[in-house]
């Protein structure tokens, strides 16, 4: 039988789950959408999209730092509540400042990067201590779902409904959602950890660094922000599908469909592997998106192009979900104690962003040469990052309890 403190928690954790529903459905106006405006507005638009991104992910990985520096040992449903309100606000800016967006790179950048690093850091936290590493798999698959469900649904309907009517309902919509997340967040019990130690990155790093686990999970990090979350060769994915498919509504139909079959391999993942090794598809998910690109590249078509999003986004999202399970259960376990939570995310932060930082560069590199030979190089050397982490990944173990 359940203690009432498990079932608070699983309480609070589907309140975690809803508030990044909300999370999700504003960030379709920054990814795929944004990407495409960015296209269709910008002569140089692989340019500009590598040095807005360069810019965010440099500050949001100094933002995290400062803010992993204050919510240690209390103010982290408060930063929390802050930086829901700054998302809020960047995403205002964007619908506000329509076409002229191209000419506020600096502002927009900076708005990104603070918002999300005042966002994400105690929402990670609050995914580590309000779900044990026994519902973990449960608790990310589910995540999983209900984002992938908003991905299908809400780039259709917002579409709509800025084509049909204007943009300033689309504001009183992404308002509501905001305003829906603070009120969601007061359901999220406040744990203030005032008997933890002073923050300190420098000490906890130099101990954490000689642990075999910690290591690997820093290289998955690295890659993993080249390649999917919110990396260099997810925009890159988007720009070619865009230019191949000329767009908007092309571009949604294809990213439906992929979601939709990203949901029903998820779900087997989940059901099939939730108490079992897992490491053959860590490997095939790993493999998958080299082999179509190779096939991309020897058969330049809109079919192969198809087939190497689909392997992309299906089998990248098996790694990710995988990669979450493990980089949070090791969050929780004897190698990262609640004592060094807080400098361990923040380290990681710096991490994820470094490799974030690393792919727009090489897309930048691809950008201002205008040569699609390199072009093709940074596609290849983003697509093998892929495989990298997913050899990683499986060399991590599970730390269930």
């Amino acid at each position: 039988m359940e203690t009432n403190k498990a079932i608070e928690n699983k309480l609070e954790g589907n309140v975690i789950i809803v508030i990044n529903a909300a999370k999700k459905t504003m960030e379709i106006f920054l990814g795929p959408f944004l990407t495409a405006y960015f296209i269709k507005t910008s002569a140089e638009s692989m340019i500009d999209l590598s040095i807005f991104n360069i810019f965010s992910y440099i500050l949001l990985a100094l933002s995290s730092l400062i803010v992993a520096s204050i919510v240690k040992n209390k103010f982290k449903i408060g930063m929390f509540r802050l930086g829901v309100i700054l998302n809020f606000v960047y995403i205002m800016s964007i619908i506000i400042l329509k076409e002229q967006i191209i000419h506020h790179l600096g502002l927009i950048s900076i708005l990104y990067g603070v918002s999300n690093g005042i966002y994400y850091f105690p929402y990670n936290l609050f995914v580590i201590n309000k779900v044990d590493n026994k519902n973990r798999t449960t608790f990310m698959v589910k995540s999983k779902v209900v984002s992938s469900v908003i991905g299908i649904l809400c780039p259709i309907l917002l579409g709509s409904i800025i084509t049909i009517t204007n943009y300033e309902l689309t504001a009183i919509i992404i308002a509501i959602i905001s305003a829906i997340q603070i009120l969601l967040s007061f359901f999220i019990k406040p744990e203030e950890d005032t008997h933890l130690s002073k923050f300190n990155l420098k000490k906890t790093w130099k101990n954490l660094k000689e642990n075999k686990q910690i290591r690997k999970m820093c290289i998955v990090e690295f890659f993993i922000g080249m390649n999917v979350s919110n990396g260099a060769l997810e925009i890159l994915m988007t720009i070619l599908i865009f230019n191949s498919f000329k767009t908007d509504m092309n571009l949604g139909i294809i990213s439906s469909i992929t979601t939709i079959l990203t949901i029903i391999f998820v779900n087997i993942y989940g059901k099939k592997y939730k108490n079992k090794n897992d490491n053959n598809v860590i490997i095939v998910s790993s493999i998958l998106p080299v082999i179509s690109l190779l096939l991309l590249l020897l058969w330049t078509n809109n079919i192969t192009l198809i087939l190497y999003n689909f392997c992309y986004v299906i089998f990248t999202a098996i790694l990710t979900l995988t990669r979450e399970i493990r980089l949070f259960n090791l969050s929780d376990s004897s190698i990262v104690d609640r004592e060094n939570q807080t400098e361990f995310f923040s380290g990681r932060e710096c991490i994820l962003n470094l490799g974030r930082i690393t792919g727009y560069l090489m897309l930048l590199v691809a950008g201002v040469t205008g040569n699609p030979i390199i072009l093709n190089i940074v596609t290849i050397l983003l697509t093998l990052s892929i495989l990298i982490m997913g050899l990683n990944i499986r060399k991590i173990e599970k730390f269930e309890k």
